[in-house]
């Protein structure tokens, strides 16, 4: 997630440049979310029409597959009449050199298609989905830039919309290659303002970048069960001096095992005074499970 103070702006946060001059790109109060995926933490940031762009340095690839996924809510339609549509998000080597471009395009007030092209010149050349998508409804996508040796044009992009997380690579949606320089390397993720007739008011979370399907797909490592256990109490949440504390009606003996966001186990302990020492885990989100004569539950958690 967007783990940034709400009212703030993304492009004044550690790790984010600023681009050019506008509106925010603004860090909202909340959170999108999608089944099975790895839940949001922090809160989610909001754009639209033009204004500020901002880039995320990476590890620069010159080689493989880089994959990106976010959480996407497009709000209206409304007045984005560009009929090659505008791209909010891509893959860079730098300033004006862009690659596995996302892009969407109306179709009417409440309706728009989702675009890939694997490098930004116009939107002309851009692949567009047949398939229509709803205004006010979270969308999981996930774009992929690969490499190919073959010549300096041949480099291909995809898209997926809506794939199933921890799933193993599917088909994609679309794919996208034309005549253009490939990318000499990778080395940054972008959130792109246009204009108000190129760029739809939406919301955008939980993005991740990375080499592998995996890892920007991670399923949820355990569902959310709760009131199994009568009573159970699960404090402080977030944990911040190292302690955890948990009760129930009962206080009997309980068996904690504690798992990091890709469903690693972490931390397995048995507790019979209601404390449990993180404070060897890292800051971050976890999920607990908690097991008391034979009944489970599961929380979220957030070590600080």
């Amino acid at each position: 997630g967007l783990d940034y103070t709400s009212g703030a702006a993304l492009q004044t946060q550690t790790g984010w440049t600023l681009l050019n001059t506008g509106d925010d790109l603004a860090i909202t109060t909340g959170n999108l979310s999608f089944p099975n995926l790895v839940a949001s933490t922090g809160n989610k940031v909001s754009f639209g029409g033009g204004g500020i762009d901002a880039y995320k340095a990476i590890t620069a690839q010159t080689s493989g597959t880089v994959y990106y996924s976010l959480l996407l809510n497009v709000g209206s339609m409304s007045g984005v009449t560009d009929t090659n549509g505008g791209y909010i998000a891509g893959l860079a080597f730098d300033n004006t050199t862009f690659g596995g471009t996302l892009w969407t395009k109306r179709v009417d007030d409440t309706n728009f298609n989702i675009g890939i092209e694997v490098r930004t010149a116009v939107g002309a050349l851009t692949s567009y989905s047949t398939a229509s998508y709803q205004t006010g409804k979270t969308y999981l996508v996930v774009v992929a830039y690969t490499f190919n040796t073959g010549g300096a044009a041949d480099d291909v992009a995809k898209l997926w919309i809506d794939p199933v997380p921890g799933d193993s690579e599917p088909t994609a949606t679309l794919t996208d290659t034309h005549v253009g320089v490939d990318l000499t390397n990778v080395g940054r993720f972008f959130l792109r303002q246009d204009s108000a007739t190129e760029t739809p008011t939406l919301e955008i979370d939980e993005i991740r970048i990375g080499t592998t399907w995996a890892s920007v797909t991670p399923k949820a490592p355990l569902g959310i069960k709760q009131n199994a256990i009568s009573g159970l109490k699960v404090y402080p949440n977030p944990v911040t001096n190292g302690n955890l504390f948990i009760t129930s009606d009962s206080n009997e003996a309980k068996i904690v095992t504690v798992y990091d966001i890709l469903g690693k186990q972490v931390l397995n302990a048995k507790t019979s005074n209601n404390a449990v020492n993180l404070s060897s885990l890292k800051g971050g989100a976890y999920i607990v499970k908690i097991t008391e004569e034979g009944k489970t539950d599961t929380r979220k958690l957030i070590i600080e």
